[in-house]
């Protein structure tokens, strides 16, 4: 036996006899449980954020703290009081029973991996599951400072002692082994295609997500200075990493399209000419990948441009470049998924055509994530909403922020978003802890009882 499998069979017994514990727990002991580890959570939201900047050199300090708030209190506040344990709904003769599925093993990505490590151990042991981790090895560190704080809290709380694990030495084959492990129960994988694509392919039921690509259409009749806030507010929070933040903008009237242009000019952002777009396309994108270049993710504009070859001020808050509506795809990777704070903009002829380009960018790799539409017309918002492959619709808010729930909406808060059977996954929700409980199901007759029958 290799010393790597010996030592995930090992965490993976460690999880089975936690799981077994906690599977006697009530519902008071396990909110006793997660009400403390959202209190360590969110007393570290600072010092983990720090942590995540120095060891991935993505994002802004900032902004992590801001992703923590999200993965850890929000999610509590939303979770805190709902029922997790035994009978959680009797409703027309349906007895609702929650059962846990065991050990859950999670695998988190490089661009938010603090506040995901804080979330899905939230929604882990909300449902008395235990989870065993796979950190992205460009995170380790503080991925695993994370676990730490949210494992010794719930164990100060009575949780037993293995319900939070993860994987020392990080690797492929240590991940392989873990989502394939017999004895796991659940796999829920958050980050790049070909990770989520292995937990699907790891014999386990598996909940994953999706590449985002988001159009924003930008309406005629939009409110322009609060629609050109909120996508550069949306576009540079933590430099562009949440999936899904804004990609390109799509005008359907030509000089509210120059009226934009000159808000966002005014407000930060640096209108790049044919020839800056030409440089950035260059080094924006991995080109045997075909995704962004981790040179570039979560970057700042200066640093992206300086790679490009150009200079930009020091107060520019993001680069905007030309797209072509006739384009998007293969032909300009940078109508693509980009993970930085470069949006694309185009103009379309009229509504149909501004819809339009919104589906195809969608469906050029972020089919089934997210969608922005800024209107003060009801019923182009209403048929915005029916047309796009997006399972997240966000209207007159900013997207990244609209999208993770509870900030701009009651969309439920999370940190992995569904992109349904359009993006490869088995469910279009943000997930929550009740995708983590086995619910089974008594039925009361409702026929009358015959002695005949």
């Amino acid at each position: 036996m290799s010393d790597v499998k010996s030592k995930i069979d090992e965490l993976i017994t460690r999880a089975r006899t936690a799981a077994g514990e906690f599977k006697k727990f009530n519902q008071e002991q396990v909110d006793r449980i997660i009400a403390a580890m959202d209190k360590a959570g969110t007393a570290n939201e600072r010092k983990l954020a720090e942590m995540a900047v120095e060891e991935t050199g993505m994002g802004k300090v900032e902004d992590k703290v801001i992703k923590n708030h999200i993965g850890c209190h929000l999610v509590y506040e939303y979770l805190k009081d709902k029922p997790s344990v035994g009978i959680i709904s009797e409703k027309d003769g349906i007895m609702e029973i929650a059962e846990p599925y065991g050990i859950v093993v999670a695998v988190t990505p490089t661009t938010n991996p603090t506040s995901t490590t804080a979330f899905k151990s939230l929604i882990a042991l909300k449902g008395r599951n235990v989870i065993v981790f796979a950190f992205h090895p460009r995170a380790q560190q503080c991925s695993a400072a994370t676990a730490t704080i949210m494992r010794d809290a719930a164990v100060a709380a009575g949780a037993p002692e293995n319900c939070i694990q993860w994987i020392e030495e990080p690797s492929i084959e240590a991940t392989n082994l873990l989502i394939t492990h017999p004895r796991a129960n659940l796999i829920i994988a958050t980050g790049g295609g070909a990770m989520v694509k292995a937990a699907y392919r790891s014999g386990h039921p598996a909940l994953g997500v999706g590449p985002g690509n988001v159009p924003v259409y930008l309406e005629k009749t939009a409110n322009l200075s609060m629609a050109v806030n909120n996508i550069i507010a949306s576009k540079t929070f933590d430099y562009g990493t949440l999936c899904s933040a804004d990609q390109s903008v799509i005008f359907d009237d030509r000089q509210v399209a120059e009226k934009a242009l000159k808000l966002f000019n005014e407000r930060g952002a640096y209108i790049c000419s044919e020839e800056e777009k030409a440089k950035l396309a260059k080094i924006m994108f991995d080109p045997e990948k075909g995704v962004p270049s981790q040179k570039i993710v979560g970057q700042s504009p200066q640093v992206i441009a300086k790679l490009a070859g150009f200079d930009v001020p020091d107060d520019t808050k993001m680069l905007m470049v030309p797209l072509n509506v006739a384009k998007i795809g293969p032909e300009d990777m940078l109508s693509h998924e980009k993970l930085s704070p470069v949006l694309g903009y185009m103009v379309a002829r009229d509504k149909d055509e501004a819809i339009a380009t919104c589906i195809r960018q969608l469906e050029f790799g972020g089919a089934g994530h997210t969608a922005t539409c800024y209107s003060h017309n009801d019923e182009v918002l209403r048929e915005f909403s029916l047309a796009v492959p997006a399972n997240r619709v966000v209207l007159n808010a900013p997207s990244a922020h609209g999208s993770v729930g509870q900030l701009y909406n009651d969309l439920v808060p999370s940190m992995t978003l569904g992109c349904g059977t359009a993006g490869g996954n088995v469910t279009t929700d943000n997930i929550n802890y009740r995708h983590l409980l086995n619910i089974k199901r008594a039925a009361l007759r409702n026929k009358p009882e015959s002695q005949d029958e």
